[in-house]
C-alpha cells in the first residue's frame, strides 16, 4: 500500500512542477512588451540588475527542476546537479527579494540604517535558513546500510528540513511587510500620490502572496506524505518572479503617468516637485 502513495506524490510534484516552467514561460510573453518599454532603455543600475536575474534566472532554475522531474537518471549520482539547481533557486529568489529591499528603503526616504538593517538580516536569514536545513537533514536522514544494493540519488524528493527555509522566508517577509505598513501610516497616511498607494499596495500584495505560499510549503513538506514535498518547488520559484517583475512594472507604469501629469515625486523624499525636475524611480 505505500508503494503506491509514494509513486502517486512524485508523479504528481512532477506534473506541479513542470506546470510551473509553462506558466512562466506563458507569464514572460503576456509582460514582454512592457518589458521592452519599461525597462531595455533604462540605465544599468542595482535594480536593473536585481530585476534581470529574478525574471531570467527563474527559468534557469525551473528548467533544472523540469528536467529532474521528467528525466530518467538511474544509477547516476544526482549531488552536484541538486546542489546547483537549490543555489539558482536561492539567488533567484534573493534577487526578487532584493527588489522589495530596495522598495522598502525608498519608502523609507532612503534611510542608509534601514538599507543597512535590511542587508545585515538578510544575509543572517540566508545563511541560518541553509545553514540550520543542512544540519536538520544530516540528524533526520537514517545512516546507509553497508549490506543493501547501491541505490540512486537521483529521486524526485526533497527533505523536510526543507520546510526551515519557509519558515525563515516567512519572518524576513513579515519584517518588510512590517516596515511598509509602520512607514505608510507614519509619514504617507495623507498622501493622495497614486505612486505612494502603489508602492505600498504593490509590495503588500507581493509579500502577503509570497507568505501564504510559504504556509502551504511548510504544511506540504510537514503534514503530507513526503512524496509530495516537492509539490510547490517550482511554483514558489515563479510566484516570487512574476510577482516582483509586476511590482517594478506598476511602479514605472505609475512614475510615468505622474510626470506625464506635471508632478512627479522625488526618489529620495516622496515629495512633489514641479515640472521638468522629474527624478526617474528606479
Amino acid at each position: 500500500m505505500v508503494a503506491p502513495i509514494v509513486n502517486t506524490g512524485i508523479q504528481t510534484a512532477k506534473y506541479c512542477n513542470v506546470a510551473g516552467l509553462g506558466v512562466l514561460i506563458f507569464d514572460y510573453f503576456l509582460t514582454f512588451e512592457p518589458e521592452v518599454r519599461l525597462t531595455w532603455n533604462r540605465r544599468w543600475n542595482v535594480t536593473r540588475v536585481l530585476f534581470i536575474i529574478s525574471r531570467y534566472m527563474a527559468f534557469v532554475a525551473a528548467g533544472m527542476t523540469s528536467y529532474a522531474a521528467i528525466a530518467t537518471r538511474a544509477n547516476e549520482n544526482c549531488s552536484n546537479f541538486s546542489r546547483a539547481s537549490n543555489a539558482i533557486h536561492i539567488i533567484s529568489i534573493v534577487a526578487a527579494e532584493g527588489l522589495l529591499i530596495v522598495r522598502t528603503y525608498v519608502f523609507w526616504k532612503q534611510s542608509k540604517k534601514v538599507l543597512a538593517v535590511l542587508l545585515v538580516l538578510a544575509a543572517i536569514t540566508i545563511a541560518c535558513a541553509v545553514s540550520i536545513t543542512d544540519v536538520v537533514n544530516n540528524l533526520t536522514t537514517p545512516a546507509p546500510d553497508p549490506s543493501a544494493p547501491p541505490t540512486s540519488n537521483c529521486t524526485f524528493q526533497a527533505g523536510r528540513s526543507s520546510a526551515v527555509q519557509y519558515g525563515f522566508l516567512i519572518a524576513y517577509e513579515l519584517l518588510l511587510m512590517s516596515l511598509m505598513v509602520f512607514k505608510r501610516y507614519q509619514d504617507y497616511k495623507d498622501s493622495d500620490s497614486r505612486l505612494v498607494r502603489v508602492v505600498f499596495q504593490g509590495a503588500v500584495r507581493y509579500m502577503t502572496a509570497i507568505i501564504f505560499v510559504s504556509v502551504a510549503n511548510i504544511v506540504i513538506m510537514s503534514a503530507v506524505p513526503a512524496s509530495y514535498n516537492m509539490l510547490m518547488d517550482v511554483p514558489q520559484l515563479v510566484l516570487h518572479s512574476m510577482l516582483a517583475t509586476r511590482v517594478l512594472f506598476g511602479l514605472r507604469e505609475s512614475d510615468k503617468d505622474e510626470s506625464d501629469g506635471g508632478t512627479t515625486l522625488q526618489l529620495s523624499t516622496f515629495r512633489p516637485v514641479q515640472r521638468n525636475q522629474y527624478t526617474s524611480f528606479d
